[in-house]
């Protein structure tokens, strides 16, 4: 990848950010509350994402999406520490694939831990797989416009004869 001297690089200082310390089986465990507690936080991050078209812009949203899931990690150890545990080993130990089917009554014990003691559902399925609306406070970014060139090949006349493929459409399936 070349690299231009206009390139702004981010500091290290910058980059820099309180890493979430956590196993697979735990991440899974909390997958889904920790999906709904930090919905905004990611639906900003994603929309900065996917607007900028540059990673480098998104550096805040990013750490607003991992100081979010280190405070809800730090909230279901002070809460649901047990039956958090409990879940996260059932799906470490059940099956090489950490599927859920094994786990449902460990499952049910941290469900009805996270809605006593911390006042979040779980989610039902399909639930962000759903299209939602998310409001922001970003501007808008400019749309991009492409260089022009004055050495520019130029295209071909719309009256120019072509001659039909030798062989048929290459698009045959469309055809």
């Amino acid at each position: 990848m070349t690299i231009t001297e206009d390139c702004k690089l981010p500091t290290e200082k910058e980059l820099t950010v309180e890493e979430l310390n956590i196993s697979s089986p735990s991440l899974l465990a909390g997958s889904y509350y920790f999906g709904k507690y930090c919905d905004e936080q990611s639906k900003e991050f994603m929309l900065c994402r996917r607007e900028e078209k540059d990673p480098r812009k998104c550096l805040d949203e990013g750490k607003a999406v991992t100081s979010c899931a280190l405070e809800f990690f730090r909230q279901v150890k002070k809460t649901c520490r047990e039956s958090f545990e409990a879940y996260a080993h059932c799906l470490e130990y059940s099956s090489p694939e950490m599927a859920f089917k094994y786990c449902r009554k460990t499952q049910a014990a941290l469900d009805n831990c996270m809605m006593d003691k911390m006042g979040l559902e779980r989610p039902e399925l399909g639930y962000f797989s759903r299209p939602r609306v998310h409001k922001t406070q970003r501007p808008k970014p400019e749309p991009e416009t492409l260089p022009k060139y004055s050495d520019q090949i130029p295209s071909l006349p719309d009256d120019f004869p072509r001659e039909p493929a030798k062989y048929g459409s290459r698009w045959f399936f469309f055809n």
